[in-house]
This record gives structure tokens, sequence and C-alpha cells, in this order.
């Protein structure tokens, strides 16, 4: 039985020596995860929402070895799903429901603190966001003496909203040599430079020059 155990233990000091004797320096993977919390105007507070990302990890090591910097480019699609109610069993109801889309193109600097088979690691660098699509649903009800009456809007706000194309992302994770792959994971957050600007006035709908997109998602991935 010790003989046995001895060559398990032997085999895997084997597979991990090998793992780290081919070290890549250039690499490619996928990685997704759900987008956790976020905001749309810069004056509200980060609130749950619901949306993911996904997309591919192109990989360049500047160093031989895990430890060290690398350069990272991940392209990939984001979605957006806020919902709010106000007035909830009373007289004055309403819910708003935001929602967007957008291909990012993240080009992040990722340092990695060890040459472990587990590797903590933080990253930034600047995306460039491609937003495909806008839209803001609000519904609600009000009652009165003559009794409830309800509205309903639906509206596009793709092409009246000016894109705030450029964004910062950072985040800070874990790398874990699995078998013959990697499998990172992190805790990201995305925030726009600027500010959406409407290109219209909105007369008797609150005011959209104050729109900045800012999310929190957790991505778990796998290179190879």
């Amino acid at each position: 039985m010790k003989k046995i155990s001895s060559i398990v233990f032997s085999i895997i000091l084997l597979s991990f020596s090998a793992k780290a004797q081919q070290f890549k320096r250039v690499g490619v993977g996928i990685y997704g995860g759900p987008q956790l919390f976020g905001k749309i105007y810069t004056s509200s507070n980060l609130d749950k929402i619901t949306g993911f990302t996904a997309g591919i990890d192109l990989r360049y090591a500047l160093s031989k070895e895990p430890e060290g910097f690398a350069i990272h480019f991940q392209p990939g699609f984001n979605t957006f799903r806020h919902f709010k109610e106000e007035g909830k069993h009373t007289q004055l109801y309403t819910e708003t429901t935001w929602q967007w889309s957008a291909v990012h193109l993240p080009l992040l600097l990722r340092y990695t603190f060890s040459s472990g088979k587990v590797r903590p690691f933080a990253e930034i660098g600047p995306t460039l966001r491609l937003r495909q699509s806008l839209t803001l649903k609000t519904n609600g009800y009000g009652c009165g003496i003559a009794g409830c009456s309800g509205r309903e809007t639906d509206q596009d706000m793709q092409s009246i909203t000016s894109k705030d194309a450029i964004a910062l992302t950072a985040g800070a994770g874990l790398e874990v040599d699995l078998w013959k792959v990697t499998i990172p994971i992190s805790v990201r957050i995305q925030e726009g430079f600027g500010t959406y600007a409407t290109k219209v006035l909105f007369y008797e709908s609150p005011g959209f020059d104050n729109l900045k997109t800012r999310t929190i998602q957790l991505n778990a991935g796998m290179n190879f």
C-alpha cells in the first residue's frame, strides 16, 4: 500500500514539474461570469443587477515564468439589467428597468505574484466599449379619488444618448493550475471615464445627462 502511495505521489510531483517546465508565454482561453452590482446615474448608489460577461482571453507573458507581468486582450460581450421599484403597496407605484448590451475590448496588464500552483494576481487597463443597445422601460400606476390609472413607457435610448466608449477595467483574483489548464477567478470593476449626454432635451422626464455605467462582476475562465 505504501509503495502504491509513493508511486502516485511521484506521478503527481512529476506532473506538477512538467507543468512548470511547459509554461507558455503565449496562450488562449475563455472567460465568463455574472454581473453582480452596478449603477446608471453618477449620483446613484451601487445596486444589485443581472447580466453576464463572456469572451476570449489572449495572453502574452512578459516573463519566462508565471510570476511577473503579462498582457491580456479579452474581447467579450456584456449585458446589464437594473430593475428598481418605488412605492410598492402605495397609491403611487413605479417600476424602472434599464438594459444595455455592449462589446468590450479590454487590454489589461496583469501582474502575477508567484509561480506556484495557486497564484494571486492584480490587473488594470483601458477598455474600449462599443455599446449595442440601451433601453429604459417604466411602468406604474397612480390612485386617487377617481380611481387608479397606469402608465407604461418603452424608450430606445441608443440613438439619442452619446456613448461612453472608454472605460477602465481593474480586478484581482487567483490563477489555479489544474492538470493541463489554468483556471483564473477574479472580481472586476468596470468604470466609464466619461458620462453619457443626451442629444435631445427631455422636458417631461428626468434628465439623462448624468448617466454613467459602473459594474462589478465575477469572472472565471480556462486558459490553455
